[in-house]
């Protein structure tokens, strides 16, 4: 009777046992290490499908080696998780072309603080880069992950312009018709707007009364000092041909005015600017 329950339940858990030591390895075997120079860098491969193992740094090696690729366009961040006691460790990112040494720490006081270094301008279809993140004054053995991450992330928000603006009329019975007063708003210290953020798209929407046919919003930022006029408009939206190309920045102070063709008198409240944005993250560390 003893041996059968033995064969029953133990000899199929001692069987799982043995297949999981195989397939299973432990944080050594699955570390990197071994990469000290160039010639014996861990290959990260596509920087998209790359894998942030965890670095063993041995005492006695002062330097960890890498290698991505990256395609034309695209434009990363290279970072490496930190210890309060790494003291001087630093990054470097470089190929033929470009390199770029971090060694701020970011988020110190964190329980993820980390190093970062951008990579270039990718002007080939694909490029490669190295990574080499370097001891500092720390004697012991080093464990440490790097990882690439995208530094381009896109945002919107709506934001408010003050005040109403006031149109007297086309009483000339003008044929371009006539401009409004103007209103602003000003979103250089904007904290909702990521650091040197730049516009994607932008269009208004607003209150007219009365409401009119044969109006059109008008956008101007300040760092370009151009009316935009806006291309399909009514009393209550306007979208303009703005993009990425013309790099305006979204924290800066904007105007609005209105054209109106109708010879009574209207105001325009409730003025907004709903804004498509992109910027780099690294910008914020």
């Amino acid at each position: 009777m003893t041996n059968s329950i033995f064969k029953r339940f133990l000899l199929p858990a001692l069987l799982f046992m043995l297949v999981t030591s195989f397939i299973t390895p432990n944080t050594a075997e699955a570390a990197i290490t071994g990469n000290n120079s160039p010639n014996t860098a861990s290959s990260m491969g596509y920087w998209k499908y790359s894998r942030s193992d965890t670095t063993i740094l041995p005492e006695g090696e002062n330097e960890a080696y890498y290698q991505f690729t990256i395609n034309k366009g695209e434009r990363v961040y290279v970072r490496s998780s930190y210890n309060k006691q790494y003291t001087g460790m630093n990054i470097e990112v470089y190929n033929s072309k470009y390199s770029r040494t971090g060694s701020e720490v970011i988020n110190p006081h964190s329980v993820t603080p980390f190093i970062f270094a951008n990579t270039g301008e990718v002007t080939s279809t694909t490029e490669t880069y190295f990574v080499k993140v370097t001891r500092g004054t720390y004697t012991g053995d080093m464990y440490f992950t790097v990882s690439i991450q995208d530094r381009i992330k896109s945002g919107n928000g709506k934001f408010n312009f003050t005040g109403t603006a006031t149109n007297l009329g086309n009483s000339s019975l003008n044929l371009t018709g006539v401009d409004s007063s103007v209103i602003t708003m000003d979103l250089t210290n904007n904290p909702a707007v990521p650091k040197r953020a730049v516009v994607k798209s932008i269009s208004t929407t607003s209150t007219q009364t009365p409401n009119q046919g044969n109006v059109t919003h008008k956008l101007m930022a300040s760092e370009s000092n151009i009316w935009y006029q806006s291309l399909f408009s009514s009393a209550t939206s306007g979208s303009y041909r703005i993009s990425l190309e013309d790099q305006l920045k979204v924290a800066q102070k904007w105007s609005f005015k209105y054209n109106a063709k109708a010879t009574a008198k209207s105001t325009m409240r409730n003025v907004s600017a709903n804004i498509n944005y992109e910027y780099d993250v690294t910008d914020g560390f």
